[in-house]
């Protein structure tokens, strides 16, 4: 197996959608086949190079009680592939992903989380056929929602108020509820971890 370009690794409380609460390791990647200009992350920056098996032994170590882990980046699919994810699972883990939906995710996943930022046909393409566990999408004043019927299969629809850094956008969260009001399928998801001053 390749090894693995890793920003950083951290346990806290998964901060969004539907895992809120839930203690995790985060394994962020770095690179992405995306700009957006609300990222929180330097993706481009490299600070640990990895085996998956040397990955695994670091969190054992580290983290013995926390058997959740959080594929996120940048964007996980760059690098993350079916024999990653058996080797976790073969471990006890339970493992999700947050992806951009342009790559497909790997199998053998617990958990999905889609948040497509653009070309709403290849995600779907991506994802047909696998019912995810949440769609979240990043919603600024005045943007527009994707009709539910163009995303791939969710257990949850989220949207998730973008923030100014750390800082909410009170603009943002009211044009959440407005779109929440209009179709109710939709949740509202806050980024928690900025607003009780955690990572």
């Amino acid at each position: 197996m390749n090894r693995l370009k890793l920003v950083e690794v951290f346990r806290s409380l998964q901060g969004e959608g539907a895992n809120s609460g839930k203690s995790v390791v985060f394994l962020r990647l770095a690179g992405c086949n995306l700009n957006c200009a609300f990222c929180d992350t330097d993706f481009r920056q490299t600070n640990l190079e990895l085996t998956p098996t040397e990955l695994l032994s670091m969190i054992e170590r580290k983290y013995p009680l926390c058997k959740n882990v959080i594929w996120t980046g940048g964007e996980p699919t760059l690098q993350l592939t079916d024999e990653v994810v058996s080797l976790f699972k073969s471990h006890g883990y339970w493992q999700a992903i947050e992806t951009n939906g342009l790559k497909p995710a790997p199998l053998g996943l617990d958990y999905i989380t889609l948040s497509p930022k653009c070309d709403l046909q290849r995600v779907r393409e991506n994802y047909n056929g696998r019912i995810v566990g949440e769609v979240r999408c990043p919603i600024a004043a005045g943007d527009a929602l994707p009709a539910i019927e163009e995303l791939p299969q969710a257990l949850h629809y989220m949207v998730s108020p973008i923030f100014d850094g750390d800082r909410m956008v009170p603009e943002n969260i009211r044009h959440c509820q407005f779109l929440i009001e209009r179709d109710p399928r939709w949740r509202l998801s806050l980024q928690l971890h900025k607003l009780i001053g955690i990572r």
